[in-house]
């Protein structure tokens, strides 16, 4: 980690945000790569051993959506050493996105601001790529998040793409898509899980829209998760970057990612906890950047954590830290979920 932190991020970070993404994604296509250091970035124990929407996984730590959006680097991510790895998000048809500059990062904070809106190839090029993996050994818990502003629209993502994964994430919660928040109305949400559910054959996980933690009506997000419960959704995701004004960014408002986020992320994993029990799985989302962390995250209540920003502010060993971290914790702490 100390050679990605002192050599390849300065060189990542002095380019734009979104050329730096595209130079990681050409090291990332070299599977073979990834293949041949695959057993280095591993850190198991089984007194970690989680679930992920009722699926067994090796480790709590997963992928967040939106690092590989088209589903094309599935099988080099899955080598470093993630219980689970998720795509996406896919929507029907290719998104250009918002214009750009649209990423901004908050170096001093380890965060990123985002107006992406969605860009990507569309389904049927997620279809291609994910096809491939058929064949590939799975070392980790496959994914795929999906997303839209038709109901039609994502019951055919989900219903093209279930196969091909272990299960599949609605995302009703960007904040920065235009249309999206659409499905943050109960009834359109009944609908949409309603028309998913005529063809669901795997877990379904919902990626909740967050709150502010020092709000005191959270009612309308816990509505949401009652009406996944309802409709036999097995995991939340909790939750989504939460909304923020820059100058910096074309549209002028993007999603909040990274360290600031944490303390947010625990009370919301509390008060889902404290509403739902064991009645479905919660998947912390938010802030994590270490094993001390996720082993809050745990003890708040999640059944797995999910990083996306982490991984570009400290690379490709970020998972096997955690993953010792968190070894050492449940050691000599205990398991936080007893």
């Amino acid at each position: 980690m100390q050679l990605y932190k002192k050599l390849m991020r300065p060189l990542l970070f002095a380019l734009e945000p979104e050329t730096a993404w595209h130079l990681s994604d050409l090291g990332l296509s070299q599977t073979w790569f990834w293949k041949i250091m695959g057993s280095g970035f591993q850190h198991q124990n089984e007194l970690f051993e989680a679930t992920v929407a009722g699926i067994p996984i090796k480790n709590p730590v997963g992928l967040a959506a939106g690092y590989d959006k088209n589903c094309r680097f599935l099988s080099s991510l899955q080598e470093l050493g993630f219980g689970y790895v998720m795509g996406g998000t896919v929507t029907k048809d290719p998104r250009p996105g918002n214009p750009k500059p649209r990423v901004i990062r908050l170096k001093d904070q380890s965060a990123l601001i985002n107006a992406l809106g969605f860009p990507g190839n569309g389904l049927e090029r997620a279809l291609s790529e994910i096809s491939k993996m058929v064949s590939v050994p799975k070392k980790s818990v496959r994914i795929i998040s999906v997303s839209g502003t038709d109901i039609s629209d994502i019951a055919e993502c989900h219903q093209q793409l279930e196969p091909f994964c272990d299960a599949i994430e609605l995302n009703i919660s960007s904040p920065n898509t235009k249309g999206l928040r659409i499905f943050q109305e109960p009834s359109k949400l009944r609908s949409l899980l309603a028309e998913v559910n005529q063809n669901k054959s795997k877990p379904l996980l919902v990626k909740m829209p967050p709150y502010k933690s020092e709000e005191s009506d959270d009612e309308k997000a816990l509505n949401l998760g009652r009406i996944c419960l309802e409709e036999k959704v097995e995991s939340l995701t909790v939750s989504n970057t939460i909304p923020i004004m820059h100058d910096g960014l074309a549209v002028g408002q993007g999603g909040l990612s990274g360290s600031p986020l944490f303390e947010n992320t625990i009370a919301m994993v509390k008060t889902y906890q404290t509403e739902f029990g064991d009645s479905i799985e919660i998947n912390a989302c938010g802030g994590i950047s270490n094993g001390y962390q996720a082993y809050e995250a745990l003890k708040a209540g999640a059944s797995s954590i999910q990083i996306l920003t982490s991984l570009i502010y400290q690379g490709p060993r970020v998972v096997q830290s955690i993953n010792r971290e968190l070894s050492e914790l449940f050691t000599n702490r205990g398991n936080p979920r007893n």
